[in-house]
């Protein structure tokens, strides 16, 4: 398997179907609108209870407190169940464009909505597992992240349900361990690059938001493609372990 003809026709892939990075993009904007309307009026709160009115009224200063901090979990169920909807949706659509057909939003959905039970399933489970895995000083909940990296793309694509996706992709990267392990130092690689750029870019004012959302969608669009393509390659041929090429 060539990580670098992978990358460079997932790139390829990208420049002719740029729909493909709109669900993701959505997210994007939506967490951002959702942060600033909940969370950016519970940090004021936050700061104002936390000098002289916290010892004034601890009883409706730890209520605004919790009041606040409900408004974030919040922010992270719905931004969660959004970024799903969105990666589903982009794992339908790469598939259709790697194999050459219309890769449009209305098919990204249609395709996600005949898969969304499994897909909530495994999301879960995924997001328990890895959460209980950085737990244990993180690198338990990378390598768990690197063995079912494959998951939700079983999912879509061969129509499996969250526990067999979560085994196929278990299967599918301990028996092309080496191939699947240099792809993952590379997703790992160009993860920290668009951090550092997204950092960059944010400290411009106003525009560096929008710049930032950009590059998200962009990166995490990208990335479901190379997923998908390197899947396709690893699935044709289950019972062989190809050589990884740089």
């Amino acid at each position: 398997m060539s990580i670098s003809q992978i990358l460079k026709e997932s790139f390829d892939v990208s420049k002719k179907n740029p729909l493909i990075f709109i669900p993701m993009l959505v997210t994007s904007v939506f967490s951002a609108l959702l942060s600033l309307a909940l969370v950016g009026s519970a940090v004021p709160m936050i700061g104002r209870f936390a000098n002289d009115e916290m010892a004034a009224s601890p009883e409706q200063a730890m209520a605004g407190i919790g009041t606040a901090m409900g408004g974030i979990f919040l922010v992270g169920i719905l931004s969660g169940l959004v970024g799903l909807l969105a990666h589903g949706m982009t794992i339908g659509m790469a598939e259709a464009a790697l194999k050459d057909e219309r890769a449009t939003l209305g098919l990204g959905w249609s395709r996600l909505v005949s898969r969304i039970v499994p897909m909530v399933i495994a999301a879960i489970v995924l997001a328990i597992a890895v959460r209980v895995g950085s737990m244990l000083l993180v690198l338990p909940g990378i390598i768990v992240a690197f063995l079912l990296m494959f998951t939700l793309v079983s999912v879509m694509i061969d129509q499996k349900g969250a526990f067999p996706a979560i085994g196929r992709s278990f299967q599918t990267v301990t028996k092309n361990f080496k191939a699947t392990f240099i792809l993952f130092l590379v997703f790992i690689a160009l993860g920290l690059i668009t951090g550092l750029l997204g950092f960059i870019l944010g400290l411009i004012p106003i525009l560096g938001v929008v710049l930032t959302m950009l590059v998200s969608a962009f990166f995490t669009g990208y990335i479901t493609i190379c997923l998908v393509r390197a899947y396709r390659e690893l699935d044709v041929t289950p019972e062989s372990a190809p050589e990884a090429e740089v």
